[in-house]
């Protein structure tokens, strides 16, 4: 049976089969998050499959060259090492990043290029730090057209929640709880990400010669209408096996 078809297979059937969700969640932060995470694990551990992927900005490889600050370039390479193989459903970054020139926003923006569509919740400490970042001034000082403007930034970068540092965890839950995106399109993205070095060859001309990776980008971030065909592409292949092997 061709390979895709495998996938397509698997895809339907654990939809229906697992009781768990699987969840990928991407978390920044200067410092180590580790027993916050294995606290979320806990607690939802009869419902959910989460893999967290930890990115602590004040690791020494992240460091510019002969210096103490974050290099945003070697971040960048790192989140995307990270996170290539990987469907992400939600990114959680604190806004202080204990750098200079770096902050959570910048983080935003560097996922923003990869995954256009991937959510966010951005946590702090120091509020007044935020807001006057986004905005550009002390808000205090800001007209309405200024304070309008910072909150479309936060809503055009898809950020829908901004929390108290201590808070994040249960916001969080709450968000992983409230969330449904178990469809096709989201297990098909896991799977073809997990084997994102073979190519696809059948069903769809169009996305011949494609890698899985190639592919899993365009379902994610919905850049082309041909992942909507190839989708429909092979589950008509499924379909028609099944509908084979029941004769």
């Amino acid at each position: 049976m061709d390979c895709i078809l495998k996938l397509a297979l698997h895809s339907v059937y654990t939809l229906n089969r697992d009781m768990k969700r699987q969840r990928c969640i991407l978390l920044v932060d200067d410092k180590d998050q580790g027993d916050v995470i294995d606290s979320i694990k806990l607690q939802l551990r009869e419902d959910f499959d989460l893999d967290f992927i930890a990115i602590r900005t004040s690791a020494s490889e992240l460091k510019k060259d002969n210096a103490e600050d974050l290099d945003i370039n070697k971040l960048r390479v790192l989140i995307e090492e990270k996170i290539l193989n990987k469907h992400i459903d939600i990114a959680l970054t604190d806004f202080d990043l204990n750098s200079d020139d770096v902050n959570g926003m910048n983080v935003v923006q560097i996922l923003h290029g990869i995954r256009p569509n991937l959510k966010y919740l951005i946590y702090s400490g120091n509020w007044d730090k935020v807001i006057r970042t986004v905005i550009g001034k002390d808000y205090k000082r800001a007209s309405i057209d200024e304070l309008v403007d910072g909150i479309n930034n936060l809503i055009h970068a898809n950020i829908i929640n901004c929390i108290g540092r201590t808070d994040y965890k249960a916001d969080l839950i709450k968000y992983l709880k409230e969330d449904k995106s178990d469809s096709i399109e989201h297990r098909l993205s896991i799977l073809l990400r997990a084997n994102g070095d073979m190519k696809f060859d059948s069903c769809c001309p169009e996305l011949k010669g494609k890698s899985f990776i190639e592919i899993a980008n365009m379902i994610d971030n919905h850049s082309d209408a041909r992942s909507e065909e190839w989708i429909e592409a092979i589950l008509a292949q499924t379909i028609a096996y099944l509908v084979k092997v029941n004769i």
